[in-house]
């Protein structure tokens, strides 16, 4: 048997399971021309590239210096 392979794109729903979100918060950061990068066919589905995704939580990290550097 063949190892399974996630979809290239993900619907809204997988999408924000993905993230750990819920699918509102996905559509309302869109509206807000936030969040990661989407892909809009025919003028109505929403599709995400789970690189997208990954990458857009990357830009989301936040580290901190060091305490004793400041």
């Amino acid at each position: 048997m063949a190892p399974q392979t996630s979809p290239a794109f993900l619907t809204e729903s997988d999408a924000a399971d993905y993230l750990g979100i819920s699918k509102k918060t996905l559509q309302r950061w869109r509206f807000d021309h936030k969040g990661p990068a989407y892909a809009k066919l025919n003028g109505k589905l929403i599709r995400y590239h789970q690189a997208d995704l990954d990458e857009w939580m990357d830009q989301q990290t936040i580290t901190h210096e060091d305490k004793e550097s400041l």
